[in-house]
Parts: C-alpha cells; structure tokens; sequence
C-alpha cells in the first residue's frame, strides 16, 4: 500500500505518543512536588513554537493563504500563558540568559532543525510541516492536560488547561481539510518532511525528559 503523507503522520504521531516521557505523565510517575521542574523549558519550547506557527504559515499567496493567515492569527501568542505559568509556580522569569542556556541547548537544536525546513519552502511544504507539528501537539498538550486537571493543578497552568486544550483541539484536522490533496500525496520529499519533524520532536522530548526527570523517565521506558 502506497504511504500518504496523512498516512505517515498517523503513523509517527502514534509513535510519538508512545514516548516514556508521556507515559511517566499519564502513569502518574511524576511526583507533584518536581512537577514544575519543566515549566521553564515549556516557556522556552512555547517560544520557539510560536516562531515554527509563523513560519509555516508565511504564506501570501495560493489556496493556502486565507487559512493559514487565519490559522496564525488564532494560534499566536500561547507562549505568553507559559511565562505566565511560570511566574504562578513562584519560579523566576526566563531572561535571555535562561532563554539560551547551555542546558537546553540539546532542545533549541531540534527546534532550529524544523525552522530550517521552511527556508524557501513551498507553500505545500509548510503545510505539512505545521500539519506534522498540530498533530504532535494534540499528543503533548492533551497528554499534560489530563495531568493537571486530574491533580487540581488548573489554576497555575493555564498553557496546559481547558481553554488553550480547545483552542487546539482539531488544528491537525482543520489543516488536513484545507490541504487534502497535499495530505492523500505520496511525495517523497514531504514523507522526509514528516520524518524530519518527529525526529526532532522525539528528539528533544526524549532528552529533555530525561535531563529533567531522570530516573523517572528512564524507569516508564
């Protein structure tokens, strides 16, 4: 059977959601007192997010346009609850400093390999690119969304609460629907497009997870 690129981006959000990071999440691994370890590096992942959205939807012109445009416009600014986030659970703010820490180096790497894909890409390249991202987000958002509300934690993590849950929620499928025909191709270049994002995004999760949980990640393998 010929592999589509909506095909594959079920294939590795599947993958992607089997990650031991996720499972330490949905398993309750996490003690709630270490929970807030990764607040800062949500922030600084939310930030260079939003610079991934605006990229993939710097399209002027073409039957992507309208929909990407509205797209930006409604999945702009997210960071800003992370920050916020950040300050509720009395951490300090991130400055430039903590932004670009050595530490989290590892994370910028694979976020700078999936903005350096939109480099004078087509119109359908970045398509799939935010496709593949919105798919993967579902996956982190909604997994970390269960976490919090089933330990009360709603008040203090609004990045991860209800509202921005439904602001997201069918983004991959809305994306799908404008770009059917880029979604049933089975053009090589675009299946690596899809690859390229999940290996980034496995990537980072996988050692971030580890860099901050440890043991704990190691152990939900």
């Amino acid at each position: 059977m010929t592999t589509t690129i909506a095909h594959r981006i079920a294939e590795r959000t599947a993958q992607y959601a089997a990650l031991p990071v996720f499972r330490a999440f949905a398993e309750d691994r996490i003690p709630l007192s270490r929970f807030p370890e990764f607040l800062r590096e949500q922030a600084m992942a939310a930030r260079w997010f939003q610079d991934l959205i605006w990229a993939t939807t710097d399209v002027s012109e073409g039957p992507f346009a309208p929909f990407l445009a509205h797209h930006r416009s409604v999945d702009s600014g997210h960071y800003k609850w992370a920050n916020r986030d950040v300050a509720a659970h009395g951490l300090s703010p991130m400055s430039t400093d903590d932004l670009f820490a050595f530490e989290r180096l590892s994370t910028r790497v694979q976020m700078a390999r999936i903005l350096a894909a939109c480099h004078l890409a087509s119109p359908e390249r970045r398509v799939v690119i935010l496709a593949a991202l919105e798919s993967a987000g579902e996956v982190t958002l909604g997994e970390l969304n269960r976490f919090v509300k089933r330990h009360g934690l709603e008040e203090d993590n609004l990045y991860l609460g209800d509202h921005h849950l439904r602001v997201e929620r069918g983004q991959h499928e809305a994306v799908a629907a404008v770009a059917i025909a880029v979604m049933e191709s089975a053009d090589a270049e675009l299946l690596e497009t899809v690859d390229l994002v999940f290996s980034a995004l496995t990537t980072m999760f996988e050692s971030g997870g580890r860099r901050i949980y440890g043991s704990i990640v190691e152990e939900a393998s």
